[in-house]
């Protein structure tokens, strides 16, 4: 099925799946898994070395003008900077299609030139085939290694703010793994759009500690963990669908990620995590597509995946293996623009046949993935992200029950709870009568900048 003939929840956003470039299908990352960045301050060191051609117009503004206007489209320049703190790395086309807008818009170019040119953010390009009349649409973005975050954002963000941008955490800067991060953003952003979920995070909120442990009301573990998934698919129930997306297994990196995942599930119970993780082969689309029984990444992927669950089995109530799936990427995206059946269930195999056998389940499925039962208020995830900027718009708009966090703040500050008073202009006494709206005046609310 083609993505435009597919029922959409952003039937009228210009960047929606149909319209952006195919990451996978389109051969933007044909060879290597590496964009070529810049930051402004190694673009400058280039252009001064007479190695740079003309910049594009979405990067030529200049450093003062930018920080004289920097409260300047704070919305949306905030909108860009939570993306990027929750996927690490996205196309120009991905960041508009997080908020419904177009790449061509002049807010949308004047973000990305004011945020590159305070060295917030770096640009990407990957070979010629970008830098053509549509080179804009596959510029990437990532955060910048500086500390113009913390020096330019970070003082003047309200607390509600700082929440929706960071998720409460470290804002991170620098970047990882381009075309890994590109899919993965890709992938959150169509199931947003096509499947009826809870919601979508990215790395940021994906922490293995946050996923089985204190997003479920139960204290870290001892010692530090560095491991996260990819992204989390959250179900309307509750259930965590972590996502790991692989294009190598490497020698041992692999099976070392597959036994880390196995041994968690075996250690915290189903039914209090709702968490299960499904790996996507994201193999190079050139060529003809392997066999996935006689050989290549995923068999080998399958293989390992199998090893691990029956190195830390689990219970007879609490199988690992029926918590741990596979699928390729070309099995839910088979070709440039297009979806299959599959999808649209989030099928998968897992092995659960008696004799080791892989078994499809669909993900979305309650019979399949049954909701869990003792879980610690399994829908709080769905509540507390719906303010985050990484999640895309509709979702956050179909869950406006959010947190109130203007109240912390107030806490913060020595205020109790905000009354609503009105004051006589000439004398300063504050009103009795303080219930009644007066001429056209609207009744007194939370300033936006403090809601979360």
């Amino acid at each position: 099925m083609r993505f435009a003939d597919l029922p959409s929840a952003t039937p009228f956003a210009p960047h929606r799946t149909a319209e952006r470039l195919d990451p996978y299908w389109d051969g933007v990352w044909q060879f290597g898994s590496h964009a070529q960045w810049v930051s402004r301050e190694h673009l400058e060191r280039l252009e001064r070395a007479g190695l740079a051609g003309r910049r594009p117009a979405a990067l030529r503004a200049d450093p003062a003008v930018a920080s004289a206007r920097i409260g300047a489209d704070w919305d949306a320049k905030l909108d860009l900077l939570g993306q990027l703190s929750g996927w690490r790395t996205v196309t120009a086309e991905q960041a508009a299609a997080f908020n419904g807008a177009s790449v061509s818009s002049a807010q949308h170019r004047r973000v990305i030139a004011d945020l590159f040119a305070l060295e917030l953010i770096d640009a990407g390009a990957i070979g010629a085939a970008l830098g053509g009349p549509q080179a804009a649409r596959g510029r990437m973005l990532r955060p910048s290694a500086s500390k113009a975050f913390d020096r330019l954002i970070k003082p003047r963000l309200s607390y509600a703010e700082w929440v929706s941008v960071t998720g409460g955490l470290k804002f991170l800067t620098g970047g990882q793994y381009d075309r890994h991060n590109v899919l993965t953003t890709e992938l959150g952003l169509r199931v947003s759009e096509f499947l009826r979920v809870g919601t979508v995070l990215g790395e940021r909120q994906a922490h293995v500690n946050t996923l089985a442990y204190t997003s479920v009301g139960l204290p870290e573990p001892p010692g530090r963990s560095q491991q996260t998934a990819d992204a989390v698919i959250v179900r309307h129930d509750g259930v965590r669908i972590a996502v790991e997306l692989t294009a190598s297994v490497g020698t041992s990196g692999f099976q070392r990620k597959a036994e880390m995942w196995a041994r968690l599930l075996e250690r915290r119970a189903y039914d209090d995590t709702g968490l299960v993780v499904v790996f996507i082969v994201a193999d190079r689309a050139a060529g003809a597509v392997t066999d996935r029984n006689n050989g290549g990444l995923h068999l080998t992927v399958r293989k390992q995946v199998a090893r691990a669950a029956r190195l830390y089995p689990g219970t007879s109530l609490n199988r690992t293996a029926d918590r741990m799936f596979v699928i390729d990427w070309r099995d839910w995206f088979p070709a440039r623009g297009e979806a299959s059946d599959d999808f649209l269930r989030l099928r998968a195999q897992r092995p659960t046949g008696t004799q080791g056998e892989w078994i499809p389940a669909d993900l979305l499925d309650e019979f399949d993935v049954p909701a869990p039962t003792r879980m610690h208020d399994p829908l709080a995830v769905i509540r507390n992200s719906s303010g985050l900027r990484s999640v895309p718009e509709h979702i956050r708009e179909m869950n406006p029950s959010r947190p109130p966090l203007h109240v912390l703040s107030l806490r913060r500050s020595g205020y109790g709870k905000l009354k609503q008073v009105r004051v006589n202009p000439r004398t300063g006494e504050v009103r009795k009568s303080t219930g009644r709206a007066r001429g056209s005046a609207p009744r007194v609310t939370i300033p936006e900048r403090l809601r979360y």
